[in-house]
């Protein structure tokens, strides 16, 4: 039944939807829209290039290994970040936003930038700390291993606050009570934290996983900055890739089917999410 409310609603809500509708919606169905299209008319040429190309593969491996390598210490770093910053100690304002406040807050060209002078050959503290114990410098962005390994420790340094920070908050809702009485039954911390935090975080998991997910598949500057996505295409992802079709080889249509492709993957993951979010509830 119609409420008379219903309609001041609808009219504080329309500008919010208008403009998600211009800015995020519309543009989805226009890259879409041009990637099937090939001189005028519907055609799959732009994927069948793509799919084809020798770099696809190379691409999928970089985002495989690069998404890979952000979710898993992220999800470990973040969860026992989180874990400490929980414990009543004093300052522990301070810590948390020195600790968690610190990396999310800075600016992505400004930390990819530090990142990338750390990392220098000749000037950066890496090697200096490397020769000053007798070793030999390492070329951090000039060897194809060497530099997908730092852009992901680099991405660690700049994601694992963000974790942190929803591992916290449900930290935060786990009763007291529950975990007194497990020291009270004789519950150690291990099997505090196995049988009691970790089931109340299950969801707080799950959800930060999935964001991690789409945030990394998506994340763009921090590549691009460091390496451009070199060398020898060793850390270009589909985000990138899609970059340089388009703005360097000035091919919108074959970049439109990249980041289309992209797209799927993400809809994808967020179907398993959603998925395996509906069994555990039902559970």
């Amino acid at each position: 039944m119609w409420r008379p409310d219903w309609g001041t609603a609808y009219v504080m809500v329309l500008p919010f939807t208008l403009l998600l509708l211009g800015l995020v919606v519309y543009p989805i169905f226009w890259n879409v829209a041009i990637s099937f299209e090939n001189k005028g008319s519907f055609s799959l040429a732009h994927y069948r290039y793509i799919f084809s190309d020798p770099t696809f593969g190379k691409v999928a491996y970089n985002t495989t290994i690069w998404t890979l390598g952000s979710i898993i210490p992220q999800l470990i770093i973040g969860l026992g970040v989180a874990m400490l910053l929980n414990q009543k100690v004093r300052a522990r304002p301070l810590f948390r936003a020195i600790i968690l406040v610190l990396p999310w807050a800075t600016p992505h060209i400004v930390g990819a930038l530090a990142w990338r002078w750390m990392y220098n050959d000749l000037y950066g503290v890496f090697n200096d700390m490397l020769l000053r114990m007798g070793l030999q410098p390492v070329p951090w962005l000039g060897q194809p291993d060497w530099a997908r390994f730092s852009v992901i420790v680099a991405n660690n340094w700049k994601g694992f606050s963000l974790s942190a920070m929803f591992y916290l908050a449900g930290l935060q809702t786990i009763p007291d009570d529950i975990l007194e009485a497990a020291r009270v039954d004789g519950a150690g911390r291990w099997a505090s934290f196995w049988h009691i935090t970790l089931p109340h975080l299950r969801p707080t998991i799950t959800l930060t996983v999935l964001l991690t997910i789409i945030f990394t598949i998506n994340y763009f500057p921090l590549i691009f900055i460091m390496t451009g996505g070199g060398p020898a295409q060793a850390t270009d992802t589909f985000v990138t890739w899609a970059y340089l079709v388009g703005f360097t080889h000035l091919k919108f249509d074959r970049s439109a089917a990249i980041s289309t492709v992209n797209f799927v993957i993400i809809l994808i993951a967020s179907c398993f999410y959603v998925y395996f979010l509906t069994k555990s509830k039902e559970s």
